[in-house]
Parts: structure tokens; sequence; C-alpha cells
């Protein structure tokens, strides 16, 4: 007996769920925590450093008069970033504004523009958080802000320039391997070279870091690794109730002798071109950096030309680093 089947049915109308779903949760932890200061007014803001001359034991030889005196402010010195604008530019045709029926996007371009202000986000913490130096406006590249990466160096930057007297010491940026970090040496040691430096006793550092150092911290703080090959790794015990059935095995506050690290994921830090380092991790003294808007993340509409509907999603950005001394980065 002849029927109609499914299989044979030419017109069929696709069913599409008004549920749209964006599997990418990463979010931008460093954008958010950091404080936002004074607009600069300039494409190239500075600010000043100083540090007190180092102490000394010598008496003086009593009715001996006053003849040598000190410049109090002969430490000083210039620090300056640039700033940088992100654009991200949206536009759909006038017939998917007005009479496409899109999962998830009753209306378009506002749909657009909201994904855009997201990704615009992502631009200023993956900028703030890259190596990238400086770089001037000439007409034929754009200004570019100095990133983390480059403030915490022992070299400074090429076009954003840091004093050597300002910049952080050998033992702040640690170089070793990830997989063999360890907790007395790097952890214990970064901390104690940046109170070396600049002192400091509980300071809260937030250690702001990719997936792969992350665990290796976790991990190093369950285990100490053992020196032959042949012997068991001594395991540390940890108290916790037992009664809910958890394992926790999760960092995130490390005590120190010299301060807490706080330990926080990034998914954007050391990007370069696509790929994000994940091995690196940025000891951050978070009083002492700002974000400086320009401009914060703002929707600017443009004239329908005719093709249909755009708009032009735009923040102008630097960043400052008070004193790149205190702080500490991991880069294998």
């Amino acid at each position: 007996m002849a029927g109609t089947l499914i299989n044979a049915v030419t017109t069929k109308k696709e069913d599409y769920s008004d549920l749209l779903a964006i599997a990418d949760y990463r979010n931008t932890p460093f954008a958010s925590m950091v404080n936002k200061s004074k607009a600069p007014t300039n494409p190239r803001f500075d600010w000043t450093v100083d540090a007190y001359s180092a102490p000394t034991t010598a008496g003086v030889v009593d009715g001996v008069d006053v003849t040598d005196f000190a410049d109090q402010f002969a430490n000083r010195a210039k620090l300056f970033n640039y700033v940088q604008k992100v654009w991200r530019n949206p536009k759909v045709s006038g017939m998917t504004q007005d009479i496409s029926d899109m999962p998830g996007a009753t209306n378009p371009i506002q749909a657009a523009v909201a994904k855009a202000l997201i990704e615009i986000k992502r631009d200023v913490e993956a900028t703030c958080l890259s190596s990238n130096d400086g770089q001037v406006d000439d007409g034929a590249v754009a200004y570019k802000t100095a990133g983390l990466g480059t403030w915490i160096s022992t070299a400074g930057g090429t076009v954003v320039t840091v004093p050597s007297a300002y910049r952080p010491a050998s033992a702040q940026v640690i170089t070793t391997a990830t997989a063999s970090l360890d907790e007395d040496t790097d952890l214990q040691g970064i901390l104690t070279a940046i109170f070396d430096a600049v002192g400091g006793m509980g300071m809260n550092y937030t250690l702001l870091c990719g997936s792969v150092l992350r665990r290796r911290v976790t991990a190093m703080t369950r285990t100490a690794v053992s020196a032959s090959t042949n012997s068991a790794n001594r395991v540390r015990a940890f108290n916790q109730s037992a009664t809910s059935a958890v394992v926790e095995s999760s960092t995130t506050t490390f005590k120190g002798d010299f301060g807490d690290l706080n330990v926080v994921s990034s998914s954007w830090i050391g990007l370069s071109g696509s790929t994000v380092d994940t091995d690196r991790g940025y000891v951050l003294d978070m009083d002492k950096i700002h974000l400086r808007y320009n401009e914060r993340p703002t929707v600017n509409p443009l004239p329908d030309l005719g093709g249909g509907p755009r708009r032009s999603v735009t923040c102008t950005f630097g960043l400052q680093v008070d004193n790149p001394k205190g702080l500490g980065k991991f880069q294998p």
C-alpha cells in the first residue's frame, strides 16, 4: 500500500531552536580586576617613580658643621607608555536585518554589537597581558601600548624603555621549565626576590597564569619531587572533611613567607598571533597597575548607505605600571 515516507519529503522545513550556544566561556580577569584611573590626554602618557637612598650606618662627628647636602630627588625617573585603539565593526545587510529569522538574534545588528563588545574586552585583556612593546603611530602603523611581558623584564622595552634601577631583578623572572618548577625554589623564591627588591611583608599578590602553569602550581604544592627516580615522591597530607566524598585538588591561594599568591587562571596571557603562552604567569601587585581609558568600549552608529546597518565598537586605552621593580614573572 503506497504512502508518503519522511525520507521522500523534499519540502521539509528546517527546525532551528531559538537557543544560541556559544562554546566559549573564556573570561577577562585582568581587565575586570585592574584599577581604572585618569584618562590619558595625550597618546604618550608619563608618570614619575622615585626610590629612597640606601641607608647609612656612618655617624656624625660632634661639632662638625653641615657642608654637604643631598639631592633628595636624584633617584627620580620618568616612565611612560602609549595608548592603543582597538575596534570591531559589525555590519549586517538590510535583508538580514529586516526579513531574516536568525536563531538567538531577533535583532541581528544588536546581537552583532553585543558580541563585538565582548570581543573588544578580550582585545584589551590580551593586549595588556602580551609582550608587545610600545609603538608610535607614523601613519603606517598604529599606536601600541606596551604589555606586561615587556614591563616585567630585566631588559625593558626597546620603544617603551624602563631605567635599569626600576626593572625587576633576574631572580624575579623565573625561566625554569614549568615541569621543573619547585615550591621552595620558585614560588617562595620569587616572593623572596620581590621582598628583597621593594620590601613589604604580608603582601597580597595576584598570580595570573596560563593553564599549564596553574596545573603545576597545584601539583608542586601537593607533592615534593624526589631527587631519585627509584624513590617514591613524598606526599603532603591535608586535612579536609570526607563526609561529602569530594576530593579537593586545587590551589587558589599560596601563602609564602613574604606574601600571598592568589592564583587566577588566564586564557589570554602571552598571546602572540593566535597562540597563548600557557606556561606564563605574572606576579602582580594590583595596586601598582592601572588601565587608563581615554575611551571606554563605545558603540558608534554609522550611517546606512544602502547596504544595511553598520556600527563601530571602539576602545582607546593605555597600560600604566607604576613600578615594575615590585613585580615578577614566570616565563620558561
